[in-house]
């Protein structure tokens, strides 16, 4: 198993000291940072993308949970708090938080929590690989269905059932799709409706002219995009007229970029 990269953040200079001895004893775990601040932290984290990390919650400036604020949750490590105020423990589970030290821990404690933290980070990366898998498969999928001599005519319309009745909604009038477990919701302005099927089956019917997917699970209408932000790494925001703002990862950046470019 690759490494932990793991990420200290605390004010105090001798705290940070006391967990990286603490963290040397941990042979699949490689410390790659200190911070000092919560600023600096924010920083770290956005560029070097840590496993885990113990943030400190009282610290100057920024503290832990405004830390967490400013962090996209779907790249935030692993969490760690430590403080030596227990009245923070349940804000710190509200945050997800995996474990909560309280000054001063034992020794066995520590090795408690970091074996926590241990399990955690097998588990995400797990589910990172079936996820890349999954989308592997799909785009492959999606290939094949375009390329195939009998390619079926692009879905034209969405057939929605509601109080009863049947509803056709032209294909032009839905900004984006969001997968939704085992279904995909559809957006058109503030309205949104639940369809049957995954989102993966709908790439493979729409106009790849008109619908391109941003991220694993969104696929966006190219006449709905109002504009493309600068985020961080090979990512990006897209701005539909709708005023909402999705992610767009890096693996398919590219592809909007041209595609947009062909609109004109």
């Amino acid at each position: 198993m690759d490494k932990i990269k793991t990420l200290i953040v605390d004010d105090e200079y001798q705290a940070r000291k006391g967990l990286r001895v603490l963290l040397a004893a941990e042979p699949d775990i490689e410390v790659i940072s200190e911070c000092s601040n919560g600023q600096q932290a924010i920083d770290e984290i956005r560029q070097l993308a840590p496993d885990l990390a113990f943030l400190d919650v009282q610290m100057p400036d920024k503290n832990g949970f405004d830390v967490l604020a400013a962090l996209d949750h779907e790249r935030a490590p692993a969490l760690v708090f430590i403080t030596a105020y227990d009245q923070y423990a349940l804000k710190a589970f509200e945050f997800s938080a995996l474990d909560y030290l309280l000054k001063p821990f034992t020794d066995e404690r520590f090795r408690q929590a970091v074996e926590r933290a241990r399990q955690q980070c097998r588990q995400r990366r797990t589910q990172h690989l079936s996820q890349q898998l999954l989308l592997l498969l799909e785009h492959n999928q999606s290939a094949t269905r375009r390329d195939g001599a009998a390619q079926a005519e692009p879905l034209r319309r969405f057939f929605i059932k509601t109080g009863g009745e049947v509803h056709f909604v032209s294909v032009d009038e839905v900004d984006w799709l969001e997968a939704d477990s085992y279904c995909t919701r559809i957006h058109m302005g503030k309205k949104t409706h639940l369809l049957r099927g995954n989102l993966g089956g709908f790439e493979a019917r729409l106009d790849p002219k008109k619908f391109t997917r941003i991220n694993r699970s969104a696929i966006i209408n190219l006449s709905r995009v109002q504009s493309l932000k600068s985020w961080f790494h090979r990512e990006c925001l897209v701005v539909l007229s709708s005023g909402i703002e999705l992610k767009v990862s890096g693996a398919y950046r590219r592809r909007l970029e041209q595609l947009l470019e062909r609109l004109g």
